[in-house]
């Protein structure tokens, strides 16, 4: 360092008050990438108005009033001093020990930095190149990945590395995640969905997916749309939890297991089916109804209504979803679509119930029959003891469906929900004529 910029240094080190005011200097300079623009001294005691003052050679009344300096009024006078410093900026550097920076240029430089990282884990892991590539694109569904990127390089190339193998290990016969992530990470639960490895290796799957499906990337955000994805991989979240209960519904299967399904039937025994017990189903149809052109299937989402339908109705091809679907009872629609059965629904009057029907008629528009579902059943189970909340009133605004549309209107007027309850005795009756 240059004697006189050592001398200045050392004397602004002396000051306390030039810390402070240096810094804002520095701050003002990444800002605008130049020597220019002003600082306020509002939050300086007089004491330190005072001493800045005297260096700036004006008045202290002046100071005290104004209390503001620009970085151009304190360069120039600094180039006046016995110092013999070339600008500002100089002085800053050697004050800071470390060169001057503006954001703008920090920015590109880290951005740089990070575009040569993504090339480097695209050399290292090709199975991941096109997944990588497109987080170098930086789409919004990206952010994220990009700000674990910036936290740890590190973490993230051992993540790497980690997901790389397991594209290269994904099973061919469903296994469960963490017997997976236990043979690839050493942890069980290394993949789960609170953490950072296994947030990853959802989006990459769903990447991947969309590749192979050859359609726009849709993140899966809700537990059951996660355990599809996983599953289109043979990766298994739940398979005893995630299940559906049904009555009087036939399966074939390439085991023989079909027969516990006639059993159940002949004896108008329910059966609780977890996924573990539907990934080998290779079709389901109702009972005695296979070759018949109406193949009639009736859900419902509460266990209380099941029941009491199947005390009344013991022949009845019943599913219960016991509320939200789960992966279990998509993989049954699934299939009992497949076979050319008709689905007819019923689920309470609440945003939730609706929310639930537009699901199946998007997922199924030609084989769902709202039951129960229309606005004079509305009037007629309408709760007067409750009422909807404006947030779960908000959820009916994004379904726009002929079907719906008018309980709809209904459900968001009275803003009060109706339960199947109030309708058992007519869902019965109806059913009795049919069956």
């Amino acid at each position: 360092m240059d004697h006189t910029l050592k001398d200045a240094v050392k004397f602004f080190r002396s000051k306390k008050v030039y810390g402070k005011l240096f810094l804002a200097f520095k701050q003002k300079y990444q800002s605008y990438g130049r020597v220019g623009g002003s600082v306020s001294l509002a939050a300086y005691s007089e004491e330190e108005l005072m001493e800045i003052a005297t260096f700036l050679g004006m008045r202290s009344d002046k100071m005290l009033k104004k209390r503001r300096v620009t970085l151009l009024q304190f360069e120039k006078q600094l180039l006046q001093y016995k110092f013999d410093v070339d600008d500002l900026k100089t002085l800053l550097e050697a004050y800071f020990d470390e060169p001057l920076i503006s954001n703008q240029e920090r920015s590109e430089n880290e951005a740089a930095k990070k575009e040569a990282f993504i090339e480097q884990m695209i050399m290292c892991h090709p199975m991941l190149s096109e997944w990588l590539n497109y987080i170098k694109a930086k789409s919004q569904d990206t952010y994220w990945i990009h700000r674990t990127m910036d936290a740890s390089r590190e973490t993230f190339k051992e993540n790497a590395s980690i997901l790389s193998r397991s594209m290269k290990a994904l099973p061919e016969s469903p296994v469960r995640l963490p017997v997976f992530a236990q043979k690839l990470t050493g942890q069980p639960h290394a993949f789960d969905r609170n953490t950072e490895l296994g947030r990853l290796l959802v989006h990459l799957l769903a990447f991947k997916q969309s590749l192979l499906a050859k359609e726009s990337l849709q993140i899966p955000s809700t537990s059951e749309d996660i355990t599809e994805l996983l599953l289109t991989f043979n990766i298994l979240r739940d398979d005893i939890t995630n299940y559906v209960t049904m009555a009087n519904i036939l399966a074939n299967t390439p085991n023989g297991k079909e027969k516990v399904w006639e059993m159940a039937c002949e004896t108008h025994t329910v059966l609780n089916l977890p996924i573990r017990e539907l990934l080998d189903v290779t079709a389901l149809y109702p009972k005695d109804r296979k070759d018949h052109s109406a193949k009639d299937i009736w859900i419902v989402e509460n266990s209380g209504i099941f029941s009491s339908l199947l005390d009344e109705i013991p022949d009845l091809p019943l599913i219960c979803t016991h509320g939200q679907f789960k992966l279990s009872a998509w993989k049954c629609f699934d299939l009992l679509v497949e076979e050319d059965c008709l689905l007819h629904y019923a689920s309470d009057l609440d945003p939730e119930g609706i929310g639930m029907a537009y699901r199946l008629l998007l997922r199924y528009p030609n084989s769902v029959k709202l039951w129960k579902m229309d606005v004079t059943s509305y009037d007629k189970a309408v709760s007067e003891d409750e009422n909807i909340s404006e947030r779960r009133l908000n959820q009916l605004k994004m379904i726009e469906h002929p079907f719906l549309d008018g309980v709809k209107t209904a459900v968001m007027l009275k803003k009060r929900p109706a339960y199947q309850e109030a309708l058992l005795d007519e869902m019965i009756s109806e059913l009795k004529q049919a069956y």
